[in-house]
């Protein structure tokens, strides 16, 4: 049995076609599959999609161009890359002192992504990490769910499978964890995740707005070894000193 593709044919098009208009600052619809080699009624549907979502619009010369929503897009993707650029030189100096993993997590939805990391001293299970994680096993994700209402962590902890014997997947027992998290301004993930790995993060805010989350992450004897207290004390400085620079920069956060 052959093999299937895992691309989904009509959206690798889509983005084609979004390619030939950005290049091309508008075109029409018979240009556009005389273009990209493929037929009117193809392209027709596509176009039509686009349309739809916001992502082309039609001039009145029936020519179609890029539309607002990409715009929002692009303004997130830059927003993120320059809250990199700002949290480099931090995320620097805590490797630099504890030779560990540092890592730049921000929100998507039910799953935190790391935006950026600063990699320190190789452990094997760092080749097989993912750059995004759910919210309850990780320490950068529970700093997010820690800022949520009740009525929310009831609806978020449903149904969730646990991914060591440690994992917290139940509100109540996030409860203890939550309150943990908000008055020591840091949470942990104790093999969580995965065994053998742990993770200290802390939270980054402008104007009372949580936006990221800076962590420290390795081996868990490792880090025992070289000291948490110490691992911590570096992190909550360096990322306060973040905060202060994200704080008199022009990088916007749109409310949650």
């Amino acid at each position: 049995m052959d093999k299937k593709e895992p691309t989904i044919k009509n959206i690798v098009e889509a983005f084609k076609v979004l390619d030939y208009v950005n290049e091309s600052g508008e075109a029409g619809i018979a240009e556009i599959a005389a273009q990209l080699n493929l037929s009117k009624s193809t392209i027709f549907r596509i176009v039509k999609s686009l349309e739809t979502v916001r992502a082309l619009k039609q001039e009145a010369n029936s020519q179609y161009r890029l539309d607002y929503h990409l715009t929002a897009y692009a303004h997130g993707a830059t927003r993120d890359s320059e809250l990199a650029t700002l949290a480099e030189p931090y995320m620097q100096t805590v490797m630099q002192v504890t030779g560990e993993t540092v890592n730049l997590g921000i929100r998507y939805e039910k799953d935190v992504i790391i935006a950026k990391s600063v990699d320190g001293d190789f452990y094997q299970l760092q080749t097989t990490l993912l750059p995004v994680s759910p919210l309850y096993c990780s320490g950068l994700g529970k700093l997010f769910l820690s800022r949520e209402s009740d009525h929310a962590l009831r609806a978020y902890f449903q149904a969730l499978q646990p991914r060591t014997i440690k994992t917290i997947t139940s509100f109540q027992a996030f409860k203890p964890e939550q309150a943990k998290i908000l008055a020591n301004g840091l949470s942990t993930d104790e093999e969580e995740y995965e065994y053998g790995l742990s993770c200290i993060a802390v939270p980054i805010e402008k104007n009372k707005q949580l936006v990221c989350g800076l962590s420290v992450s390795g081996p868990t004897s490792r880090l025992k070894h070289k000291g948490l207290n110490k691992i911590t004390a570096v992190l909550q400085e360096q990322a306060a000193l973040f905060a202060k620079d994200l704080a008199a920069s022009g990088i916007t956060f749109s409310e949650k």
